[in-house]
């Protein structure tokens, strides 16, 4: 199997600064970024959406394009989906039309490597819990039963259900962590007959959670302040050989894993009965 190499961004954030998100420093901070993926051999990126913090409809436009203008110096492809904030007030048409490609629920190879990109329900409504709309799990379920080969899923919201204790945003919030359908997606993922190994940003820090066998990880806000004081300047680097995942994030708030990509689903035996 071929190896990839891929670099990962989350929540951007341009705009004003916002509680802990240091939006003013967005654009400097996706420079870098760019810059540090042009100098080195990468074969994608990957943003994990919430590109923007929404004003209204003219200004969320103008916030866009300005990141589009720096993602438009990458000399590799880039792959987007979208988070509660790009779609706070627009649609995804537009998104796309900006962003200069899709968005929507998709099946990508890179090399032998097979990225879902599932794009489900992200609109938030304050005080009520994150749900799916219809047609989000046949969706998901028709994208991950599709193949047997190795895959990495890829959402904005986490699929994983981890505790939020500690999170600034969602400790005292979780019900806008992840989604209300979380058992349904479980199943889904559970039955699938690939691998997976998820990824996904919107909870502002990095964690590693498996949930039977399936490892999940969340990616750090390239602006969040409230794990390091400064912005993240967070950046991931994922690579992918000899059935091996390699997960390096750069910046203030660092982290380094080293998983199994395995060729092929192993199931684990299922819990004991209690006695």
């Amino acid at each position: 199997m071929a190896g990839i190499r891929l670099a990962v961004v989350a929540d951007i954030h341009n705009g004003r600064d916002i509680f802990t998100k240091r939006g003013t420093a967005a654009l400097p901070l996706l420079k870098r970024f760019i810059a540090e993926v042009n100098d080195g051999d990468f074969d994608a990126v990957i943003d994990l959406g919430d590109r923007i913090s929404d004003e209204h409809v003219d200004r969320d436009k103008e916030l866009l394009a300005e990141v589009v203008s720096e993602f438009g110096a990458l000399g590799i492809t880039r792959h987007h989906v979208n988070g509660n904030h790009d779609r706070a007030t627009l649609v995804q048409a537009d998104i796309d039309a900006i962003l200069g490609g899709p968005t929507e629920s998709r099946m990508v190879y890179i090399g032998d490597i097979r990225l879902v990109f599932w794009q489900p329900n992200v609109g938030i409504v304050e005080g009520r819990e994150l749900r799916l709309e219809e047609g989000d799990l046949e969706g998901l379920s028709r994208l991950l039963g599709s193949d047997d080969r190795p895959t990495l899923l890829v959402t904005h919201v986490p699929l994983s259900g981890h505790a939020q204790i500690g999170n600034y945003y969602f400790e005292h919030n979780p019900g806008q962590a992840t989604y209300a359908e979380l058992n349904e997606i479980r199943r889904i993922i559970g039955h699938a007959p690939c691998p997976i190994v998820g990824l996904a940003g919107h909870v502002h820090w990095n964690t590693l959670t498996v949930v039977d066998g399936t490892p999940h990880i969340t990616l750090q806000s390239l602006t969040e302040t409230f794990t390091s004081g400064d912005p993240a300047g967070a950046a991931a680097v994922l690579e992918i050989e000899d059935q091996v995942l390699r997960w390096t994030v750069r910046g203030h708030d660092r982290l380094s894993l080293v998983l199994p990509w395995p060729a092929a689903k192993r199931p684990w035996q299922g819990p004991a009965i209690a006695r």
